[in-house]
């Protein structure tokens, strides 16, 4: 069975929430001198972790999605209501107030309108359960 559309955005989103939170580790670490020099806030260590765990979020969403779990849907969704509540609050608590807020919430209003109608599309469960059946 060819993969449908809404399965290929869904592993581009994942993917690029894995190439984010992986930069974002990287830099991290190699910049972690430099954070502490500048006492940047939050400091290294939030954004270190914060970064490992949506690093272990994405691999473990990218995992379920290449097993074809049946609970990878609802996991999707979730992962996306907790990125964004971590996005928002990191932004109010820790970042300079210098950003464009409506179109930052347009763009997350947008990803999140596009993750949930690729979930709950009719192909997408039916990719996903014919490929738990062959397997």
């Amino acid at each position: 069975m060819k993969r449908p559309l809404s399965v290929t955005i869904l592993l581009w989103l994942v993917l690029s929430l894995t190439a984010w939170s992986g930069l974002r580790l990287y830099t991290s670490i190699q910049w972690w001198s430099t954070l502490i020099e500048f006492a940047s806030p939050p400091g290294p260590w939030y954004i270190t972790i914060s970064a490992a765990v949506w690093l272990t979020v994405s691999l473990f969403l990218l995992w379920g999605m290449w097993q074809a779990e049946d609970w990878i849907r609802y996991a999707l969704l979730g992962a996306g209501a907790g990125f964004t509540v971590w996005f928002w609050s990191d932004r109010f608590l820790f970042q300079p107030s210098n950003m464009n807020g409506l179109f930052v919430l347009l763009i997350n209003i947008l990803l999140l309108i596009i993750l949930s109608v690729c979930v709950f599309a009719p192909g997408t469960k039916a990719f996903l359960l014919k490929r738990e059946a062959h397997d």
